[in-house]
């Protein structure tokens, strides 16, 4: 494991949402491009410049972003009823605990909502990440972007109060 940084964790504004997108777009062009086609990896990335559903997202979920003396390296969001949207940490930034320590944060929200099950859709790349992290697979799924086929799994936690 690489060295882990000092991070402080804040919820997102909509100030955010240009630097969430371009770590969003960059992260997938050059992280998740190990596991899935280009063809694939352009469709998910072109995803950053719907702008309302990024705004949705900030305005109506409870959304993190991990930042380093100013810079957003990560962010988070997860659904009150217990479905965890989002989760993606710089390209240049894996593997320094900053996904745990969002994915913690996320879990406590919704633990303090009284939820006892968390799900979300994982794809190739993040799955080895959730279930270090207590998830487990049900099934996989195929999920289709601007009709580019991915397969990605859904994922549950039970979770304890």
């Amino acid at each position: 494991m690489t060295k882990k940084i000092s991070i402080h964790i804040r919820s997102a504004t909509l100030d955010d949402q240009d630097a969430i997108t371009s770590l969003f777009r960059e992260t997938v062009l050059n992280i998740n491009i190990h596991d899935y086609s280009q063809t694939q990896v352009n469709a998910w990335a072109d995803r950053h410049e719907k702008t309302h559903h990024w705004s949705d997202r900030i305005k109506h979920q409870y959304f993190l972003v991990a930042e380093h003396k100013g810079k957003v390296l990560g962010f988070g969001s997860i659904t009150s009823d217990g479905y965890i949207d989002t989760l993606f940490i710089h390209k240049n930034y894996q593997d320094k605990g900053i996904g745990t320590k969002l994915l913690n944060q996320l879990l406590s929200y919704v633990v303090e909502k009284g939820r006892t099950v968390v799900h979300l859709d994982a794809s190739l790349t993040a799955r080895s990440f959730f279930e270090k992290n207590g998830f487990r697979m049900t099934r996989p799924q195929q999920k289709v972007i601007d009709g580019v086929v991915f397969v990605n799994f859904m994922m549950v936690k039970e979770l304890t109060n």
